[in-house]
C-alpha cells in the first residue's frame, strides 16, 4: 500500500490516551501537489454540508504569495504551522506518521491562504525564475497535525485558532519591521528629529487621553509613506533621511510656542483638544507636502525658506477656516472634530500648499 510518510512527534492534547496530534512538516512542493490533488482538502464553500472554513481571499494570496517570493533567498519567510485534521487516524512508528495515500484526506482547518499562496509563488518562480524553483520547492511548513476529529470538533477548532489570536497593533508591527524602507526612516527620524526624541508611541493604535506622546508610529510610517510613495529599495536610504529629518526639523522650528515638545499627559490632552498641530491628520498632511518639496528638488538646506509660511496658519481647532476647508466639521455637541480619513488629510493637504506656495509652483511647473 503507498503510504504518506511524515516525519513528527506525538502531542498530547488532552487527558484522554486518543486525545493526540502531531507536530511535523510539509515542502512547499508537497503542499502544491497535495492540494492539486485533493488530499489537501479546504472546506471552504458555503453550500457544503461539511463546512469549516472561511471563504478563500484571492488577494490574500495574492499577497502572501510575494512574500515569499521577496523573503525566501534571506531565509525570512516566517510562517505559524498551518492545521490539518487528518482522515483516517495516522500511525505512528518511532518518529514517522503514516498515512494511506490513497484514502487519505486532509482537511485544512487552519492556513488555506498560506498553502494555496505556496502553490501560487510556486507557479510563478515555474514560469519567471526556472532556476529557482528547485529551492523553493524543498521550503518547508510546520504542520499541526489532529487526528480524526469529527466535524464539530473541527470546527470548533476552527473557531478557537482565529478567534484566540490577537494581531499586533500597527505601531507595534512597524516597530519590529526591518524590511520597510519607509519604516526604517520612519525608526531613525524618532532618534534623530529632537521633537520626536521620546515622543512617539510605538505600543498603542492610538493615542488617549492619558497618553502625552505626541503621534503613534503607525502615523510617523504613514506620513513618510506620503513622502516618498515609491520607495521600495533602500538604495541611497540615508540620503533620503537625512533630507526627512531636515524636513521635520525645519517644521518644528517654524510653528509658534514649540507645541511639538514633550509635555505631561495634561498639557497634551489639552493641546489635542484645542490645535489641530498635533493631529495625525496634520501630521499625514505634511507627509504629503514634504512629498511635494522633495518632487521639487527643494534641497534639506532650503526647506526651511518654505515652510517658514506655515508660521501664519492659525491652527486653533475652533478657527472656522478649517470647517470652511473640509477639514473639521461640526460634531453632534456642536464642538469642532476632525477625522482621520483621505479626504480630511487631502483637505488639509490643499490647505498646506496654498500657505506655501506649492500650489502656484506646480502650475508654473506644468
Amino acid at each position: 500500500m503507498l503510504e504518506l510518510i511524515f516525519k513528527g512527534v506525538p502531542v498530547q492534547r488532552g487527558s484522554q490516551d486518543d486525545q493526540i496530534s502531531y507536530i511535523a512538516s510539509l515542502t512547499f512542493s508537497d503542499i502544491a501537489r497535495l492540494l492539486t490533488d485533493g488530499r489537501l482538502y479546504v472546506p471552504n464553500e458555503t453550500n457544503l454540508p461539511d463546512l469549516a472554513q472561511r471563504k478563500l481571499n484571492p488577494v490574500r494570496v495574492k499577497a502572501i504569495a510575494q512574500y515569499i517570493l521577496e523573503t525566501y533567498p534571506e531565509g525570512s519567510t516566517f510562517f505559524p504551522p498551518i492545521c490539518l485534521n487528518v482522515h483516517p487516524i495516522p500511525i505512528y512508528r518511532d518518529g514517522t506518521i503514516a498515512l494511506p495515500y490513497h484514502e487519505v484526506t486532509m482537511r485544512l482547518t487552519d492556513g488555506q491562504h498560506r498553502c494555496c499562496a505556496i502553490r501560487k509563488a510556486l507557479e510563478q518562480v515555474q514560469s519567471e525564475n526556472l532556476s529557482e524553483l528547485p529551492i523553493v520547492a524543498k521550503l518547508e511548513i510546520g504542520v499541526l497535525l489532529y487526528a480524526g476529529l469529527p466535524l464539530d470538533l473541527e470546527r470548533q477548532a476552527f473557531r478557537d485558532q482565529n478567534l484566540l489570536a490577537q494581531r499586533p497593533g500597527v505601531s507595534l508591527s512597524h516597530l519590529f519591521d526591518g524590511r520597510s524602507p519607509c519604516v526604517q526612516i520612519a525608526k531613525e527620524l524618532m532618534q534623530r528629529v529632537p521633537q520626536f526624541v521620546d515622543n512617539v508611541e510605538v505600543f498603542e493604535n492610538g493615542l488617549g487621553p492619558h497618553n502625552p506622546k505626541l503621534l503613534t508610529l503607525s502615523t510617523l510610517v504613514s506620513a513618510t509613506k506620503s513622502m516618498f510613495p515609491n520607495l521600495k529599495s533602500k538604495k541611497n536610504i540615508d540620503q533620503l533621511t537625512t533630507w526627512a529629518e531636515a524636513y521635520w526639523i525645519s517644521v518644528a522650528s517654524i510653528l509658534p510656542k514649540s507645541p511639538w515638545v514633550n509635555k505631561t499627559k495634561e498639557e497634551r490632552d489639552r493641546q489635542r483638544q484645542e490645535s489641530l498641530v498635533v493631529s495625525a491628520v496634520t501630521f499625514q498632511a505634511l507627509g504629503l507636502l514634504a512629498h511635494d518639496l522633495y518632487i521639487e528638488e527643494v534641497s534639506g538646506e532650503h526647506l526651511s525658506e518654505w515652510v517658514v509660511k506655515l508660521k501664519k496658519i492659525d491652527w486653533r481647532r475652533e478657527n472656522k477656516f478649517w470647517i470652511d476647508r473640509g477639514v473639521t466639521q461640526m460634531g453632534a455637541q456642536g464642538n469642532p472634530i476632525i477625522s482621520n480619513t483621505r479626504s480630511t488629510i487631502d483637505a488639509c493637504h490643499r490647505v498646506l500648499r496654498e500657505f506655501t506656495g506649492i500650489a502656484e509652483l506646480s502650475e508654473i511647473s506644468k
